[in-house]
């Protein structure tokens, strides 16, 4: 590789600061947002540059995404080769790579770039795994220096010394300490795992590289001299020392694998019923005529580790900017619960998770964060408006690409039923009424007890349950008016079959709601009778209005 110039000063500090323009094919109006933890400033425009709004928001503000950012490992890919031109004098390395030295290799170390594709979940303010994809790519960078020993030519021996070859023999990425893949030398080199084992897993990824330096050591000796004390005969030797050095570098990860199961049914009216559980946290899953959206958001920033680079050499060190920014996206909580979308198409039955508490974000980046504690799914029931019952259920996940896809015949089907509440006046007194719930399933007109499932009878605000044959009689104050009843039934999906709700409502004797009621079925249709005869007669002029004109 090409030569690169080391000053010899001491370490300096050198200004750190994401990149100013989009490259790498990153689109412009996503680039500008994917540098949270920026230094960003007044939001008035005083302090911001001329540029696009976009380049603007970013620069005045962090900004959050609803779903990891395809963007990120596009600009990983292409920054990654970045590194800069290096040769055998000058080892480049982030400040605090884990430097190994030997007899002729000096400075010699691999960094892991990134790990793709990957989230930092921010679950709570003592869990926050690094989720990565079952297969991606580990990212990373390996250099080192050769010392040369000076030659030396005093005296009776002589020795002189040179550079043979030295390389980067391979690369490899061991899972756990067992080997993964292997590839070539490279002091940028990129390969890929696949995760065995469960979903939730911990994993320790390992880049390893070997070094490998030969060099030239010619010793010439002495073995004759003349009077004058000159050496008059030279013996020469040439040996080739070697040298090997392996080099590593580790990050714990943790296997994201998405994962769905549950229970479908439709209900009578053709709405869907869906409830999906899953083993990871999820970003939410689709629907039919909506969707339903979990409790994060996303942002992207800068691993701040290679803001600087160091060149050390025979000469010393010095700190430079790093050409090199790679990005981490991560997701945080933002919402305390899951919510549905469209709210007219999709409505939230139950939520089953854990209250959790939430996280808080670094002091440099500036977004909107939860206070109170989030409820952290694994589980969501739903009901939704379909034109057709979907054929799978999908789900997505916190790292991009990662979604759980089922199909809908694997969910446990559930058959929903209308059912029918009647109510009857069994007896009534001046102070009391008695009546009776019938509660039935309106299909099979088969008897509803809710003594032996979930859900109950309400009836004038009282809470009952009906027995065997679907019944329940009960004696209550009298009230003004009517007596009314309706039933709640339990989770369809907790005690099938399940069953729509159902309410009746009748009319005690001799009330003056009774009076209202006969008067206006009697006065309803007179009244429409009479504003018809009102039109004819203002249409045609045959001057029948009013009716009683002749009596």
């Amino acid at each position: 590789m090409s030569a690169v110039l080391v000053a010899s000063t001491a370490a300096v500090p050198a200004v750190a600061h994401p990149p100013n323009s989009t490259d790498h094919g990153v689109p412009e109006e996503t680039f500008h947002k994917l540098w949270s933890g920026d230094q960003d400033g007044a939001t008035d425009g005083a302090n911001l540059s001329n540029g696009s709004a976009v380049k603007q928001l970013g620069e005045g503000t962090d900004v959050p995404f609803d779903s990891p950012p395809r963007a990120v490992e596009q600009w990983n890919r292409g920054d990654h080769q970045e590194f800069p031109a290096t040769n055998s004098s000058v080892s480049i390395h982030p400040p605090d790579a884990d430097l190994s030295s030997g007899q002729f290799i000096k400075e010699a170390y691999t960094e892991v770039f990134a790990v793709q594709p990957s989230t930092r979940a921010r679950l709570s303010p003592s869990r926050q795994p690094l989720y990565v994809a079952p297969d991606g790519t580990l990212r990373g960078t390996v250099d080192y220096r050769v010392a040369v020993p000076p030659d030396d030519t005093s005296g009776d021996r002589r020795v002189y010394w040179s550079l043979e070859s030295h390389q980067i023999e391979e690369t490899k990425l061991l899972v756990d300490g067992d080997e993964e893949t292997t590839a070539g030398g490279s002091h940028t080199p990129a390969l890929s795992y696949s995760l065995d084992g469960y979903a939730g897993e911990e994993h320790q990824l390992t880049l390893q590289a070997n070094i490998s330096v030969r060099l030239r050591k010619e010793v010439e000796t002495c073995t004759a001299h003349n009077d004058e004390g000159d050496c008059t005969n030279w013996e020469s030797s040439v040996s080739y020392p070697t040298e090997n050095v392996t080099v590593t570098d580790s990050i714990e990860v943790t296997k994201y694998d998405l994962a769905v199961a549950g229970f479908i049914a439709e209900y009578p009216n053709g709405d869907l019923g869906l409830v999906v559980y899953k083993n990871q946290p999820w970003l939410g899953y689709q629907l039919p005529n909506g969707d339903v959206r979990g409790v994060w958001r996303f942002y992207s920033a800068r691993d701040k580790d290679w803001d600087t680079l160091v060149y050390s050499s025979d000469d010393g060190q010095r700190t430079a900017h790093s050409p090199l920014h790679p990005l981490q996206v991560n997701a945080y909580p933002i919402e305390t619960g899951p919510t549905p979308s469209p709210r007219q198409n999709v409505t939230i039955l139950d939520v089953y998770g854990t209250s959790t508490s939430p996280p808080t974000l670094p002091s440099n980046v500036h977004l909107d964060v939860l206070t109170e504690p989030y409820t952290a799914s694994y589980g969501i029931a739903t009901r939704a408006t379909a034109d057709e019952q979907p054929e799978t259920v999908r789900a997505w996940g916190l790292v991009r690409g990662v979604e759980a896809e089922r199909p809908a015949d694997e969910f446990a089907r559930i058959q929903i039923y209308e059912s029918n509440l009647t109510l009857e006046v069994v007896n009534q007194t001046e102070d009391t009424v008695t009546v009776r719930v019938i509660l039935q399933n309106a299909n099979t007109g088969a008897p509803i007890n809710t003594n032996e499932r979930d859900g109950y009878v309400v009836v004038n605000g009282q809470r009952l349950n009906t027995t065997g044959n679907g019944t329940v009689t009960t004696t209550i104050e009298r009230p003004l008016g009517g007596v009314s009843a309706r039933y709640e039934p339990g989770h369809w999906w907790l005690n099938p079959p399940g069953y729509t709700g159902d309410s009746d409502t009748v009319l005690l004797q001799g009330s003056v709601l009774q009076i209202v009621s006969t008067l206006f079925r009697i006065g309803v249709p007179v009244s429409l009778f009479l504003l018809a005869v009102f039109f004819v007669d203002r249409i045609t002029g045959w001057r029948i209005w009013p009716p009683w004109r002749s009596l």
